[in-house]
């Protein structure tokens, strides 16, 4: 938080000249030799995947019908200006931002706040306080934070205001908490959203979100909903381990379409096994309580594989299938140019690190949380080291049938997608015993 571009350079720079073997990686959201994460919006880009998965959740179409939003953090800041830009790039006019608020003031208007006023101040990087007031209608207002009474409107008006989406996108950490989270109620004890998703880090304590839940507010934890700039973080480290800074940036325009899109197909699995668990409890438990067990259980599993790499690191030499996966977990422009330094310059703890939270996210975005919770950790051990071999194989059929002339072969395919995978490893167990 609060890390200005200087202060990034100044780091990259202090370690190599403290002569770090790898001093490019020491720090990301390089401006000149890594990602900026503002310039390219990429927790922006991962957010909005899972707005898109609650609207969906909502019963909103949002292609056809339009929706309402409020938002805190500006116009100028990193994941509420990106966020402001994404959402008319993929709803235009549908998507009503009806009340947006940051340090400096807010704006609302009822029937949503002008489009082409917001778009001005996210491209000069300006407050939302420099909304023109001429283009809110007599309902609307726009306040600076000049006096405690307007201070107030600023900071309660995005949560009382009724929409269908709240965004918390900057402010404090703990902003909501136990005693001021009614102000998502109305004087009835309706809740003002529908839905909550968190943009910014520890936006809620824990009681609030509680709370909010047990009203009904459907909230997307901040741990799911902005980790795409985590998820871009680990792969500029991943380019900045193997490249020089000059052979980076003659990829790096490439490279950083690969990776944003490789962070939103990370931002849908989790966005799709959340919702898919979420209906498959009867919508009795909580999204956040289901996004703590996602990590909670992608975390164990990954441990548990990295200490069998750790001890036998010579499995990924023999494994072609182990190799492959690697391969294809990076972006492709680095494995067109540079494959064999993944393979054999990529740090070796970084490369089974990265082979073992590839297999335990594989298995549990797959299968979803609980399908190897009755199993002892040595056959948990050895059900993930078998599926992903498995996984392997289901892919060469998937690719046999869509190469064929089958008349049904799209269903062929979908079944063989929705378990080939998890039967062919029972098999396989069954087979060993």
């Amino acid at each position: 938080e609060n890390v200005s571009n200087t202060m990034i350079e100044w780091i990259a720079a202090q370690a190599h000249r403290r002569g770090y073997r790898y001093a490019n990686a020491f720090v990301s959201s390089k401006p000149k030799d890594g990602i900026n994460h503002k310039r390219y919006a990429v927790t922006s880009e991962g957010l909005n995947v899972f707005v898109e998965h609650t609207l969906k959740q909502l019963g909103i179409d949002f292609r056809n019908q339009s929706f309402s939003v409020t938002m805190t953090g500006g116009p100028d800041g990193d994941v509420a200006g990106n966020e402001l830009m994404i959402l008319y790039r993929e709803y235009g006019e549908l998507a009503r931002i009806k009340a947006v608020s940051d340090g400096k003031g807010v704006a609302y208007d009822p029937q949503g706040l002008d489009w082409r006023e917001l778009l001005r101040l996210c491209r000069k990087g300006e407050s939302i306080y420099a909304f023109n007031k001429n283009k809110v209608s007599d309902q609307g207002f726009v306040l600076s934070a000049d006096s405690q009474e307007n201070i107030t409107l600023r900071n309660e008006t995005p949560l009382k205001i009724p929409a269908d989406i709240f965004i918390p996108a900057g402010g404090r950490p703990y902003t909501v908490n136990e005693k001021n989270c009614k102000l998502f109620f109305t004087d009835d004890d309706t809740p003002t959203k529908q839905a909550i998703v968190e943009g910014a880090n520890i936006f809620f304590t824990s009681k609030a979100r509680d709370i909010l839940q047990q009203k009904g507010i459907l909230i997307i934890k901040d741990s799911s909903a902005n980790k795409g700039g985590v998820i871009c973080s680990s792969y500029e480290v991943l380019a900045s381990l193997l490249l020089a800074p000059v052979e980076f940036a003659l990829i790096k325009e490439t490279y950083v379409e690969e990776v944003v899109t490789i962070l939103r197909d990370k931002a849908a699995r989790e966005a799709r096994l959340l919702m898919r668990e979420y209906v498959a409890h009867g919508r009795r438990t909580s999204l956040v309580s289901i996004s703590m067990e996602i990590s909670k259980q992608i975390n164990s599993l990954k441990n548990l594989i990295l200490e069998h790499f750790i001890a036998h690191p010579e499995e990924l030499d023999k494994n072609e299938v182990y190799r492959q996966l690697i391969l294809d977990n990076c972006p492709p422009v680095l494995v067109k140019k540079y494959a064999n330094r993944v393979i054999n310059d990529l740090p070796p703890a970084h490369k089974l690190a990265m082979l073992a939270s590839i297999v335990a996210s594989n298995v549990v975005y797959r299968e979803g949380i609980g399908w190897i919770d009755g199993l002892s950790e040595s056959d948990r051990l050895q059900v993930s080291l078998v599926y992903v071999n498995q996984e392997q194989l289901t892919a060469d059929f998937i690719a046999q049938v869509e190469n064929s002339s089958l008349r049904d072969k799209q269903r062929i395919v979908d079944v063989l997608r929705a378990g080939a995978t998890r039967n062919l490893t029972m098999m396989e167990l069954i087979d060993r015993l």
